[in-house]
């Protein structure tokens, strides 16, 4: 989500410097193992989110949430992931103000890591393992503000980062087979500084995202 204030998303007004959030998300990856074992990994996640503005084109953000579950499938075998930990740092950049006929764009940086099991019901007895997914992903978004209050923008996203697992009770390093993302959202702005915004991402790192925030 934008939420550089000033960036045109129309979330938080000149005189706010924090803003708190939270957000619902399902996601969809495929991953590569060990260099040969494909994966495909589906998850839902809430999360929340405080928001503080260094400066009036800087950001910093931290999130924490949970993982509320999922599955890996691995050569037809369906893995289960249980409800986990999440936790996201992310730093975002107002490039351009979208004054006049131009369009706002903002340079973000972020990491992230989270941690959950897998569980898989073999006969007589379910089999776990842990499962750890750690990101770092910087992109561009540019979008317009219309009417100071409808924000619709597309973004760009690079990223990488290793997924540690075990399977077959082997130790097994993975990756994103897609280290990209293309999204685009709308984010508007409602009454005494509350915003909703909606993110759909059909290409690389496959993701929907829903959420609202309060900006202060």
């Amino acid at each position: 989500m934008i939420h550089c204030s000033g960036e045109g998303s129309g979330a938080a007004g000149p005189a706010t410097r924090f803003r708190v959030g939270a957000a619902y998300g399902a996601s969809g990856a495929d991953l590569l193992f060990n260099g040969s074992i494909h994966a495909g990994m589906v998850r839902t996640a809430v999360s929340a989110s405080f928001d503080y503005q260094l400066g009036p084109a800087t950001t910093l953000s931290f999130g924490a949430g949970a993982g509320t579950g999922g599955s890996l499938s691995v050569s037809g075998i369906r893995y289960g992931i249980r409800p986990g930990w999440l936790a996201t740092a992310s730093y975002a950049r107002r490039l351009v103000d979208g004054a006049g006929s131009l369009p706002f764009v903002i340079l973000g940086l972020s990491f992230g890591g989270s941690g959950a099991s897998t569980s898989l019901s073999l006969a007589g007895h379910e089999e776990t393992a842990p499962l750890y997914a750690f990101d770092f992903r910087g992109g561009l978004t540019v979008g317009k503000t219309f009417l100071d209050v409808l924000s619709p923008y597309a973004a760009i996203r690079l990223f990488g980062g290793p997924v540690l697992w075990k399977v077959n009770g082997k130790s097994a390093l993975g990756t994103d087979e897609n280290h990209y993302q293309l999204a685009a959202g709308l984010v508007t702005a409602l009454p005494r500084g509350f915003d909703a915004f909606v993110e759909g991402a059909p290409l690389g790192e496959r993701a929907v995202t829903v959420g609202a925030g309060y900006s202060f």
